[in-house]
């Protein structure tokens, strides 16, 4: 019985990740277009996280660190990686 509920939760996580996937894709793009334009302007990660407003840090802090979107992060790393070989340093 307990193998069936724990399945349960699994699956269930595994369709929550794949639901959030699309979103947490389009977040990294927008991340990594940030990065880039901001490494034409000479600015370093740490500054361009500083220059962030709260808002804004509190969203990246959540997307990546939150426990849930977990599975959705590493998915969505394996398909930029997949889509933009080139820039996936």
């Amino acid at each position: 019985m307990e193998l069936y509920i724990f399945l349960a939760i699994f699956c269930l996580y595994v369709i929550i990740s794949l639901l959030i996937l699309p979103f947490q894709y389009r977040f990294l793009i927008a991340l990594k277009e940030e990065e880039k334009k901001n490494k034409l302007k000479g600015k370093t990660q740490g500054e361009m996280y500083e220059a962030m407003n709260a808002g804004e840090q509190s969203l990246h802090g959540n997307m990546q660190g939150n426990l849930l979107f977990f599975l959705a992060n590493i998915l969505a790393s394996i398909l930029y990686r997949i889509k933009h070989p080139k820039d996936s340093n």
